[in-house]
């Protein structure tokens, strides 16, 4: 894998306030280090249930991006390439280097996005439920996707997220959203070397069967895994399932 720093994104103002939230760090170090980052209009509490199973196996980070759950909101709408440069910056402050990087949702594009921009950053990605499929990138569309997984959710899960989401608040959410559907992560993960795991839950209406699987064959080192009867948020439904699949997939040394 090459090192040091490629395609950074252009350098915007920096402000105090913008910066993501550690909420937890746990388990052991000297392993691999795993690095959780949510989707749009939530937060780290969803990964409540992984975090343990993966803190088995090594030091396990969590974070609030910018506008989400405990982080402050900026003056100014973020994108996707503003919170990857945000976790870039916190990895350097935090000394840490080849992260496993695990997203979920919009949190896939930018873990992936982080890894075209920070190589040295990230060991491996690990991409769950990503989003979004070409004909989904449309705010109606992916609303009504949102929406029909609402219902195949667990309840826990959904009070996680509806009340993140109202904590976030529309306004942040709708100045993030344009960002995440003019996204193209099948463009960056063409230009991404290390490997990438694809994961999502079989009932995930917004990360569907195809899609994910176009997304490994892109990907250089792809690999895919769908998790029986588990919807979008499928980290929460089936946390030992998808911490397994996750620790058991380390890279060839």
């Amino acid at each position: 894998m090459t090192t040091g720093h490629r395609d950074a994104a252009p350098a915007r103002r920096t402000e105090p306030a913008a910066r993501p939230v550690v909420t937890f760090d746990e388990g052991p170090a000297g392993g691999e280090t795993y690095l959780l980052v949510h989707g749009i209009g939530v937060s780290s509490r969803y990964f409540e249930r992984l975090a343990p199973v993966l803190a088995a196996h090594g030091r396990t980070i969590g974070v609030d991006l910018p506008g989400f759950g405990r982080a402050p909101r900026p003056s100014h709408p973020y994108t996707v390439d503003d919170f990857a440069a945000v976790l870039a910056r916190l990895l350097d402050e935090l000394g840490l280097r080849r992260c496993v990087v695990v997203g979920h949702s919009m949190g896939t594009q930018v873990a992936a996005r982080l890894a075209v921009t920070r190589p040295d950053l990230v060991a491996r990605l690990v991409l769950i439920g990503p989003v979004m499929a070409p004909r989904d990138r449309t705010p109606l569309r992916a609303g009504w996707r949102l929406l029909l997984d609402t219902l195949r959710e667990r309840p826990r899960s959904n009070r996680i997220v509806i009340g993140d989401y109202l904590r976030c608040g529309p306004r942040w959410y709708l100045a993030v959203l344009p960002s995440m559907l003019a996204h193209r992560l099948e463009s960056e993960l063409a230009r991404i070397d290390v490997p990438v795991q694809l994961i999502r839950g079989e009932r995930d209406p917004i990360a569907r069967g195809g899609w994910v699987a176009a997304l490994a064959r892109i990907a250089r080192r792809g690999s895919a895994l769908t998790v029986p009867g588990a919807p979008h948020v499928v980290m929460h439904a089936r946390p030992h399932a998808v911490g397994s699949a996750i620790a058991a997939a380390r890279p060839e040394e």
